[in-house]
């Protein structure tokens, strides 16, 4: 806005260049300064809580996820021909790695920051409330339910709380 209004100055006013010119700097100096202090201000001041850790925290869980269904896939297609059973045995054993890897970690994390551990809870509920989801609206789509069912995990797990 700063900039467009300097733009709208008179082209009669003698110093019209250099309000503009000023402007610019001005307005590319806050952008930058600003924009390249904010995170670690805001870190230094201890403003963004733990936000950090729970997403870093997330990205393990999905990578966990992720890595069970690879294994899971790769344990049913063991018979595919021209693909030998070494080969399946050595990325099995490297996903077996990963995950284990993955599993010590968020450990880790669960033991040093137990805050974690209502995160984690309150994140499968989501996530087995969205499978169910998903499940109503795949009948939906095969056209074996005419609408979509309410959810009910949801009611459950409130009152079960």
């Amino acid at each position: 806005m700063t900039i467009a209004l300097a733009l709208s100055i008179p082209v009669a006013i003698a110093q019209r260049d250099e309000i503009i010119a000023t402007l610019f700097g001005v307005v590319l100096f806050t952008l930058l300064v600003e924009g390249l202090t904010m995170k670690w201000l805001l870190q230094r001041l201890n403003l963004l809580g733990d936000q950090p850790l729970r997403q870093h925290f997330l990205e393990i869980l999905a990578r966990q996820v992720a890595l069970g269904r690879v294994l899971e896939r790769l344990q049913t297609l063991q018979q595919r021909p021209g693909i030998s059973l070494e080969f399946y045995r050595y990325q099995i054993d490297l996903v077996e790695a990963q995950l284990r890897n993955l599993q010590s970690e968020s450990q880790k994390l669960l033991h040093e920051e137990p805050e974690l551990q209502a995160f984690a809870v309150e994140k499968l509920s989501q996530e087995i409330q969205a499978i169910e989801s998903d499940t109503y609206a795949e009948f939906v789509r095969l056209g074996l339910l005419k609408q979509e069912l309410s959810p009910l995990l949801a009611e459950v797990l409130r009152e079960a709380n």
